[in-house]
């Protein structure tokens, strides 16, 4: 059975922000864990120092709702759709939203090939974003392996 999957790039809309970024996004992320949990969307989110990224999968009409969501945060601008399809699997599987902060001051968990990301977020091409998507879900999915090493 497909998944859908959409990808999008917006800018940081910094007036429509609350609370400083790092609040902001702690207590963005509980709240669309808990949506997608009850709506059974998983995805990923990337940050960077003037961009979010995000990807969400799961059933298209749950998806949709929660892009129309995202198209009403006025913390978004210039949001550009990046990717719109199916796929055979999640990339993210039983992540209600990963976190991912590319943001130059606090990149030590980026990717080497991705370090200038970031840098240059507003001119990455749908498939230079699919393909750190895909980088990202397999650091995932070896974490989550060691983890359950570790415990054993």
């Amino acid at each position: 059975m497909s998944v859908s999957q959409l990808c999008y790039r917006s800018r940081i809309h910094w007036p429509a922000l609350r609370h400083d970024l790092d609040t902001e996004m702690d207590l963005t992320l509980m709240r669309i864990r808990r949506i997608n949990s009850r709506a059974g969307v998983t995805g990923a989110l990337i940050l960077t120092d003037t961009h979010v990224f995000q990807m969400l999968e799961g059933p298209w009409e749950a998806v949709k709702r929660t892009f129309e969501c995202v198209l009403q945060d006025k913390r978004h601008s210039h949001l550009t759709v990046l990717h719109n399809g199916t796929q055979e699997n999640k990339l993210f599987y039983g992540s209600w939203m990963q976190f991912f902060d590319l943001r130059s001051e606090d990149d030590s968990n980026a990717p080497d090939p991705f370090d200038d990301f970031s840098r240059n977020a507003d001119r990455m091409h749908r498939d230079g974003v699919l393909e750190l998507f895909q980088v990202l879900s397999l650091t995932l999915t070896e974490r989550q392996l060691t983890n359950r090493l570790s415990l054993m």
